[in-house]
């Protein structure tokens, strides 16, 4: 076998291979993502109309800032538009736009649906856990209890006698 001269040398590759399936992801499938989610389509969706599943879509989104900041942006810029078109519904007159706009963008305030949940007299909540702590000498177990509000701890002992702590 002779040695390898230049003349029968192969070239040196100068640009890396790639190996494995091209990607999915082409300038065309970010586009329309992009467009889909900016519509208002649930992403898990917006990915399964261009062929990627759910767990690419994610990937490739940690993979490639630019392309997760090309959707907050865009979807930023859509909602800015739809809620434009509300403010000007709204100006114009129609009720329905306002009352709208008001309970989603304040539905501490104004939405229909707001649930509150307090204590006595709109005290707040509390909180008790009650453990029950055997003892080792066979003796009565102790019952402790933890109230959330308040920074103290009660026990009580099976015979009835109660501590404080």
């Amino acid at each position: 076998m002779s040695e390898p001269t230049k003349e029968n040398e192969a070239p040196l590759a100068t640009t890396p291979k790639n190996f494995g399936r091209p990607s999915k992801f082409t300038p065309d499938t970010r586009r329309r993502l992009i467009e889909l989610i900016a519509a208002g389509v649930p992403v898990t969706h917006a990915a399964r109309a261009v062929g990627v599943s759910y767990e690419s879509f994610n990937n490739y989104r940690k993979q490639h800032a630019g392309f997760a900041e090309e959707i907050e942006t865009s979807v930023s810029a859509a909602i800015e538009k739809r809620l434009n078109v509300i403010q000007k519904a709204a100006d114009a007159g129609d009720v329905n736009s306002a009352k709208w706009l008001l309970e989603h963008l304040h539905p501490q305030h104004f939405a229909r649906n707001r649930i509150e949940v307090s204590g006595v007299d709109g005290s707040p909540l509390t909180a008790a856990i009650a453990v029950y702590l055997p003892q080792k000498n066979g003796g009565p177990a102790t019952e402790v209890q933890v109230i959330a509000d308040a920074p103290r701890v009660a026990t009580k002992a099976a015979d009835g006698g109660e501590n404080e702590s």
